[in-house]
């Protein structure tokens, strides 16, 4: 049992420090603004079921644009941005390491 608990908390400190490094890396890196346009809209949904019948569901929501210049970027975001930009689109999309802010196309924008 204390071993079951000890496993618990390496991986939670692993998980924490995964998601701290994540976040410090967003904040160094540079807020770019390119060209792109939106090819592909993700969803992906996991539902479990655990031993008292609870059911648990979790939603992923990618966006995935192709750059000007030639490259694709995925973004994970919300409900309300992935709802709300539109599919082969070409606008100005604005984001920071892999944090979606903006995507502006000439009848609207779309903002974090």
């Amino acid at each position: 049992m204390f071993g079951l608990q000890i496993l618990f908390f390496i991986i939670l400190a692993v998980i924490i420090i995964k998601v701290i490094i994540t976040y410090i890396k967003n904040e160094n890196s540079p807020i770019i603004s390119i060209k792109a346009k939106l090819i592909c809209k993700n969803r992906q949904v996991r539902t479990r079921t655990d031993s008292n019948g609870m059911i648990t569901r979790n939603e992923t929501l990618r966006l995935k644009f192709q750059l000007d210049t030639g490259s694709e970027l995925e973004l994970t975001v919300g409900t309300c941005i992935f709802r709300n930009v539109p599919e082969n689109q070409w606008g100005t999309l604005t984001f920071q390491g892999t944090r979606f802010l903006k995507f502006q196309w000439e009848n609207g924008v779309v903002e974090k």
